[in-house]
């Protein structure tokens, strides 16, 4: 296997470094703007969850609490 020297290896390298930096900044985005969806989805079944649990939500005292700690996590008002 040949391996290139000299100034156009160089120029060649950080073609490549660039092209990968490309890509993964792309993948990142990808991968932000999937998880957004996901958490926005996770949002709105989770108050689906509590209008429908909302009497067995406030009965029991330990359900309550984990409830409104995970409703606190991501930004849901556990009174809604």
């Amino acid at each position: 296997m040949r391996r290139g020297v000299g100034v156009a290896a160089a120029k060649n390298k950080s073609l490549a470094q660039a092209r990968y930096k490309d890509k993964g900044n792309e993948i990142e985005q990808n991968q932000m703007a999937q998880m957004a969806k996901q958490m926005e989805k996770f949002k709105v079944n989770l108050e689906d969850f509590a209008a429908k649990h909302k009497e067995d939500i406030r009965k029991d005292p330990g359900v309550r609490v984990s409830f409104q700690e995970m409703c606190a996590s991501i930004g849901v008002d556990p009174l809604a």
